[in-house]
């Protein structure tokens, strides 16, 4: 422990403990799912075709009567613009000038130190803002840009109506296991691609948990079981991190997510978004290039960071953007349950 100079008494000296850092948490629940597929582009638009195919049961017919005709598949074409995000900070002398560094009060805050910081500090607010905005596509149903610079609602343009489903929690007859059997059996109605689900992962609100855990038919079937049964509910936490509490249900990995990030709920209250796992391209983040020349027409990074210094020595600038949007490629996959 480092003995310095007091600031309260010219002549003392104290022992200089580590700093307190209090910053923002940057949870990534989402992210390090693996959810969404990351898929570089080379243009600032996403385009991809849906393909609807039909089968149709054939009839016997009497011989020599024309043949029944086959149906052709039919192809919509869908195409949504990447949202840009563009952030900038500055370094100035002022702000190493008569500065410690930070953790060390012995030495002088140096110009590398300064600059990674606030690169770093970019960087968990881009995985922050994916986060957001990934969990806003799957609980809205709708391409999700802060700022509402781009507009469109996947369910709508797929042809698709949500399934939504009260689990009325409030009732301690209700059959839970019922109402997970209707959003499951809605999932596997529309993978209509010969898609496998591998599993349901319901991403709950705090009321919606409570409830869940609470319900008379929950805490029945849990009651007998030990710990060596994996399902001690206020103990197991999703990732061993003891981020967030879960439990599997009737088939379902429910996860309580309290986060709040950048003063987003990650989910509305008393709701819980359903999702299904194991699908491939079901849930897609596109990343498009930087809007700077020498990048136009190249595969994106997800993430764009320079630092340019001025002629006169005053200001390092620091520039950094991200192009990215979160589609919904299969809406059907994805369900909502409320509590009233």
């Amino acid at each position: 422990m480092p003995v310095t100079r007091s600031f309260t008494d010219a002549f003392g000296l104290v022992d200089h403990s580590r700093e307190l850092v209090s910053v923002p948490n940057a949870w990534t629940l989402l992210g390090d799912s693996g959810l969404f597929t990351a898929e570089p582009l080379s243009q600032n638009t996403t385009t991809f075709v849906e393909q609807s195919g039909t089968l149709s049961l054939i009839k016997d017919q009497v011989r020599g009567v024309k043949p029944q005709a086959n149906l052709n598949d039919s192809r919509k074409l869908h195409s949504y613009t990447l949202a840009h995000y563009p952030i900038v900070d500055a370094l100035h002398p002022w702000d190493l000038q008569g500065k410690s560094a930070y953790g060390d009060l012995t030495q002088a805050d140096t110009e590398a130190a300064a600059l990674v910081r606030k690169m770093e500090k970019i960087r968990k607010s881009y995985a922050i803002t994916q986060e957001v905005t990934r969990f806003k596509t799957l609980t809205s149903g709708a391409a999700y840009a802060p700022n509402g610079t781009v507009v469109a609602n996947y369910y709508t343009d797929f042809g698709i109506t949500r399934k939504e489903v009260d689990f009325v929690l409030g009732t301690a007859i209700t059959d839970v296991v019922a109402k997970v059997e209707e959003i499951i059996a809605s999932m596997q109605d529309g993978a209509k691609d010969g898609s496998v689900i591998t599993g349901v992962t319901a991403y709950c609100s705090p009321e919606f948990f409570a409830a869940l855990i609470s319900h008379a038919k929950i805490q029945a079937a849990y009651q007998y079981y030990s710990a060596t049964a994996n399902q001690e509910i206020l103990r197991n936490r999703a990732g061993g991190s003891g981020l967030y509490r879960r439990f599997e249900y009737a088939g379902v990995t429910f996860i309580e997510v309290r986060t709040v990030l950048g003063g987003e709920r990650l989910i509305p209250a008393k709701d819980a978004v359903f999702v299904a796992n194991g699908v491939d391209d079901a849930f897609v983040t596109y990343f498009g290039p930087a809007l700077r020349f020498g990048f136009e027409n190249t595969i994106a990074m997800e993430q764009y960071l320079w630092t340019f210094r001025d002629q006169r020595a005053t200001e390092i600038t620091v520039e950094a953007e991200s192009n990215f949007l979160n589609v919904l490629r299969k809406p059907a996959l994805v369900a909502r349950g409320y509590i009233t």
